[in-house]
């Protein structure tokens, strides 16, 4: 059975609150990068995501407000502002534009620099990554 649930403009569902994945769009090529995009399997077109991947999602988010909660209760307002703000700062620090800045100060704040995850080692293409080889060669003659 198909729920035929309407969603906004935003793509994001009323009954349960999640987004639909859009299909990926094909490369210069005419097909779709699978390495980098993933496999899309039909099923996550149609039905929404369930309501624990979603909160699985947010589970970062959740545990900063906690924390946060915690610090409040026990040291005052003053800690939890300090923190916000100095997350935020550190946020906000970044590279020259055209140069994708990793966020070290942010990482180290949050904890996250010891942590090792998938996208430490397969991370995003180098913006020049975008541009077939051939094409470039033939730009410059």
């Amino acid at each position: 059975v198909v729920s035929t649930q309407s969603t906004g403009s935003s793509g994001i569902n009323a009954e349960y609150g999640t987004t639909m994945r859009k299909a990926p769009e094909p490369g210069p090529f005419g097909v779709v990068d699978t390495m980098r995009v993933g496999m899309v399997d039909q099923r996550s077109k149609i039905t929404p995501k369930h309501p624990l991947e979603q909160s699985e999602l947010s589970y970062e988010l959740n545990q900063h407000r906690i924390k946060l909660g915690m610090a409040n209760s026990i040291f005052g307002s003053a800690l939890p502002l300090t923190i916000q703000a100095e997350r935020s700062s550190a946020a906000q620090i970044g590279r020259l534009p055209g140069v994708k800045s990793s966020y070290l100060h942010l990482e180290v704040f949050t904890g996250m620099d010891e942590d090792l995850c998938i996208e430490d080692l397969f991370d995003a293409p180098s913006p020049w990554e975008d541009t077939p080889q051939h094409s470039r060669c033939n730009a410059t003659a």
